[in-house]
């Protein structure tokens, strides 16, 4: 191989492989930026994650409360936070009339600090139950 080729091809290598000097300030921007991307991605799929909960939790109670259900197995569903619309003794018995809201049961799941309340529809009536001291006797989704 000719020596003049070797030096000629030598100095296009030595110019070009140096044409570009490492800037820290642009490197660590890049960096900065990454990680600000895999940041509010990973929020995202938390977000998603928890409304998908969300909607999965819904579609359970719907499945799972209804009549003759036991209170225990209620109670362990939808939590105890509820508003007694109506209350009555009656052969020893205590009837009521409940009416629950989707936020509280929701916040009995998971916490008002959750992203599940965060997310729940507030304000919302879900269901108005009448149970006995034993089972809920009826449900009416509202």
């Amino acid at each position: 191989m000719n020596p003049s080729y070797i030096f000629l091809l030598t100095s296009v290598l030595l110019i070009t492989s140096c044409k570009e000097q490492w800037d820290p300030d642009q490197q660590f921007s890049r960096q900065a930026e990454s990680i600000k991307l895999k940041q509010e991605n990973y929020k995202l799929e938390l977000e998603s994650s928890a409304k998908r909960r969300l909607n999965d939790f819904e579609s359970n109670i719907l499945l799972q409360v209804k009549t003759g259900l036991s209170n225990s197995q209620f109670n362990n569903l939808v939590g105890f936070k509820y508003l007694v619309l109506a209350q009555n003794k009656e052969l020893g018995q205590n009837w009521e009339r409940r009416l629950y809201k989707w936020e509280d049961i929701v916040e009995s799941k998971w916490g008002v600090s959750s992203l599940e309340f965060k997310f729940c529809k507030k304000k919302r009536d879900f269901f108005v139950v009448t149970t006995n001291d034993f089972i809920v006797v009826n449900v009416e989704y509202l």
